[in-house]
């Protein structure tokens, strides 16, 4: 996985880019979690995989992570 901070104007942009061996370990259920004081800034960031977004927010409940998520599930 590539970490990197950059700027965009007066933005701050950070980049994560994921391998083909990232999504594999993804897709067996192993998330990346990025501490952000390693890049110089606060907080976390996690990048999980789910076959729906509904998988998705049922992993994040199952870790204890409290957060209001906004979903919209296409019908199609």
């Amino acid at each position: 996985m590539i970490k990197a901070l950059g700027k965009k104007g007066n933005s701050p942009v950070l980049f994560f880019g994921l391998s083909e061996g990232n999504i594999e370990l993804l897709k067996q259920g192993k998330p990346i979690i990025v501490d952000l004081a390693e890049m110089g800034s606060d907080g976390t960031v996690i990048i999980t995989y789910g076959k729906t977004e509904i998988d998705i927010m049922h992993d994040l409940q199952k870790a204890g992570i409290e957060t209001s998520i906004g979903i919209k599930i296409n019908p199609n």
